[in-house]
């Protein structure tokens, strides 16, 4: 009769360290292989939510020109310089909140439409939103803010403060046209 001990058994099921670290080592190299693209997709998906906050303004400018007589909204072009300081006039964020379901009383501080996820130079902080207010076209009419014969297409009525987004030739900001649609400028 013998006996079985397991002490000396030859039926090994346990890994080497050698083959632990192997396998420790690809998956090193297939994350420092992703880290890269990952990073593009996440500054990818924040040039598309900035893209998608000036739609909206787009709809709530045309729902606030609905609501007074078919004219845009006058409001200051950069809030923390006001153009009189004497008499300044409302910032557009305050203009269009209860167009896109904020009480101004309440407006959010982290995730709201007037922020741009990339905004780096705190311009929502100093003036109620990451988008500029074309003050130029204040009070005129939403259908031809230009007052010309040229399309209302080629009105820029808001777009970034700053060149926040990349591109192969620098910094680029995103426009919202008179007709709704967002460019690059």
């Amino acid at each position: 009769m013998t006996i079985n001990n397991p002490k000396h058994s030859t039926n090994n099921h346990g890994f080497t360290l050698i083959e632990l670290l192997t396998v420790i080592a690809i998956i090193g190299v297939l994350a420092s292989l992703m880290l890269p693209a990952l990073a593009r997709a996440k500054d990818k998906a924040k040039d598309i939510t900035c893209i998608n906050n000036l739609k909206q303004f787009g709809i709530a400018l045309r729902t606030f020109a609905d609501e007074n007589e078919g004219k845009l909204p006058t409001a200051e072009q950069l809030p923390s310089a006001p153009a009189d300081p004497a008499n300044p006039l409302p910032r557009i964020s305050d203009l269009l909140a209860s167009q896109l379901g904020y009480n101004t009383n309440a407006m959010p501080q982290s995730q709201t439409v007037f922020r741009c996820p990339k905004d780096n130079t705190k311009r929502f902080e100093q003036n109620g939103s990451s988008y500029e207010w074309n003050s130029t076209y204040s009070g005129r009419p939403v259908e031809n803010p230009r007052h010309s014969t040229r399309p209302v297409s080629e009105a820029a009525l808001m777009y970034d403060y700053e060149n926040f987004h990349l591109s192969s030739s620098g910094g680029i900001k995103n426009v919202l046209f008179g007709d709704g649609h967002v460019g690059k400028l």
